[in-house]
């Protein structure tokens, strides 16, 4: 086989830095994400956090990461606490299309795992994680890679980001709105079956769980505690109070009726 054919092989399994590439920080040392003391043959540049490393071993380093089911990539120096972002993986690592669909792909799939929250950016279509669920302005790594600055996206209503950052309930464009807080705010209200609390008065027909967000109905039927279906938490339908906080069964609440919600609790174990 001549060199160059093997040289063309090789460079399908190797990635190297341009060393003309002004945009990284070239140092002479070791490659410290070459935990297996390979060799890889490229230049050592630093990431964000001051640890060096070659496309190669990054590629590597954050694999091993998506592997382990992973969302985020960190450093794996000891003593270093640093989390980088996908648009410096992206970047420092020198993925291919291929790669970096494979690493969405496992972004993806160890999201739905950890319950965190993904969508399609309506930007690229790629798949972004929204790691506050607090906060509805949502940056895609993929868009502020191929645009050169941050694109920013709103998580409620998939356009492009208008207003103040951060934001819990809206953005700055036309018909913004939360559909789940909009059922909360114009569903009827409730009329229990059951001969005691058919005194209840102005208890909206449907509720966000308190401790996960799902929207919750009563059947109407028997006393006037449910269970989540989704955190399996046990509430008064009519106070929104835990089981034992209110342990009234078929009484009126001692605090009454709580009043329509009008935000979207958030799961703590989504964050």
């Amino acid at each position: 086989m001549s060199s160059s054919r093997q040289e063309k092989i090789y460079s399908l399994i190797t990635k190297r830095y341009n060393s003309l590439d002004r945009t990284l920080n070239f140092v002479d040392g070791e490659d410290d994400m070459d935990f297996l003391y390979i060799g890889y043959s490229s230049r050592r540049a630093r990431m964000s956090c001051g640890h060096t490393v070659t496309p190669m071993s990054l590629t590597d380093w954050c694999q091993q990461q998506l592997n382990e089911g992973a969302t985020k990539f960190a450093c794996g120096q000891t003593k270093c606490d640093a989390v980088w972002s996908y648009e410096e993986v992206c970047k420092m690592a020198l993925l291919t299309p291929e790669e970096q669909k494979s690493f969405d792909d496992q972004l993806f799939a160890n999201a739905a795992k950890h319950k965190l929250y993904v969508k399609s950016c309506p930007g690229c279509k790629s798949r972004v994680i929204r790691e506050d669920p607090s906060d509805l302005c949502v940056i895609c790594p993929k868009c502020t890679a191929n645009h050169k600055k941050p694109y920013k996206f709103c998580w409620q209503c998939s356009r492009k980001w208008k207003g103040p950052v951060p934001s819990s309930d809206r953005c700055g464009n036309d018909n913004c709105c939360n559909e789940q807080v909009q059922t909360l705010k114009n569903c009827p209200d409730i009329k229990f079956d059951h001969h005691s609390l058919k005194k209840v008065k102005g208890c909206p027909s449907i509720r966000a769980c308190p401790t996960c967000g799902k929207l919750l109905e009563h059947s109407t039927k028997n006393c006037k505690f449910i269970v989540c279906n989704r955190c399996k938490d046990k509430l008064c339908f009519v106070c929104l109070k835990l089981y034992p906080n209110c342990s009234n069964y078929f009484d009126m609440c001692v605090s009454g009726v709580t009043p329509r919600q009008t935000t979207i609790p958030v799961w703590a174990e989504s964050k």
